[in-house]
């Protein structure tokens, strides 16, 4: 594609109109855009879809303190101290005692203490011992709960 051009602008005769025609499609710089516009949109979406995966404190991990993320976090180990996160899963060998504000709390291991949030979901491994204000509620059987459960509409 290159040798044409070359060819064509030491040639003193003007190049056959194929040529003319057939170079400015191919080598437009317009063309070149539109290539990198689903690139730039797939790693977007690769951004986008990673900031939906949880931090994960793992099994043997223990945190004392408070916490503030956006997003989610999942708890295997043991979580003590103030916890305001827009979704948190205490998972079946995890532990959190304190304070706890979220949008979604999803218990399947032990959570003691105060907890708000819009949804609250109880697995039948949990176990419940506090005071918690929800706006929706699903609890499976077999929980255990001990405390008060408040519906704030």
């Amino acid at each position: 594609m290159f040798n044409k051009s070359k060819t064509a602008t030491s040639n003193t005769n003007p190049p056959p109109a194929e040529a003319v025609v057939a170079n400015p499609v191919v080598e437009t710089p317009t063309q070149a855009q539109p290539v990198a516009q689903p690139q730039r949109a797939q790693m977007m979406d690769m951004i986008s879809s990673n900031a939906a995966k949880p931090s994960i404190l793992s099994e043997g991990f223990s945190f004392r303190g408070e916490i503030s993320a956006k997003g989610a976090i999942h708890v295997e180990g043991s979580l003590n101290g103030q916890v305001q996160v827009d979704e948190l899963t205490i998972g079946s060998r995890g532990q959190v005692e304190g304070v706890v504000t979220c949008s979604s709390l999803h218990i399947k291991g032990k959570f003691s203490g105060t907890a708000t949030c819009s949804e609250l979901i109880v697995t039948s491994s949990a176990s419940v011992d506090g005071h918690v204000v929800y706006q929706t509620l699903s609890v499976q059987k077999g929980a255990s709960i001990k405390g008060e459960l408040l519906l704030v509409k």
